[in-house]
């Protein structure tokens, strides 16, 4: 190995160690931006249940495909508290932690869960 080899691999060493650093802080940050929400700080209707743990959503959503809303993030056995049309703005109260549901809510209180797949970030919306 010659001396241009070695400064190579030590500049290449030294390349791959910031870009670790630098990825592991930008994961940080995004970890703080998707901050816990306690379940006893969201207002439910009657009849929602409430989830095992909340997170800040990170977005505003616009349904993107019809849809009912459920009054549990558990699909199977639950019961429709209401529909949603496409184009219909949500408000977004919280998403629940470690599943693909967002709690949706009409003046500050949850009245049930929508599967995220069914809706689109607003700034990604297409009538």
């Amino acid at each position: 190995m010659n001396l241009r080899s070695i400064s190579y691999w030590i500049w290449f060493g030294a390349v791959t160690i910031v870009s670790a650093a630098v990825t592991a802080t930008l994961l940080n940050i995004a970890a703080a931006f998707a901050a816990d929400l306690s379940a006893d700080s969201l207002k439910l209707a009657a009849g929602v249940t409430k989830a095992p743990g909340y997170e800040s959503p990170d977005t505003q959503y616009i349904v993107a495909n019809p849809t009912s809303i459920y009054n549990d993030h558990f699909f199977f056995g639950t019961k429709v508290t209401g529909e949603l049309k496409r184009g219909e703005h949500v408000d977004a109260l919280a998403k629940v932690k470690g599943w693909d549901w967002i709690l949706v809510g009409k003046g500050g209180t949850g009245i049930g869960y929508v599967a995220t797949s069914m809706l689109s970030p607003a700034d990604k919306y297409i009538p």
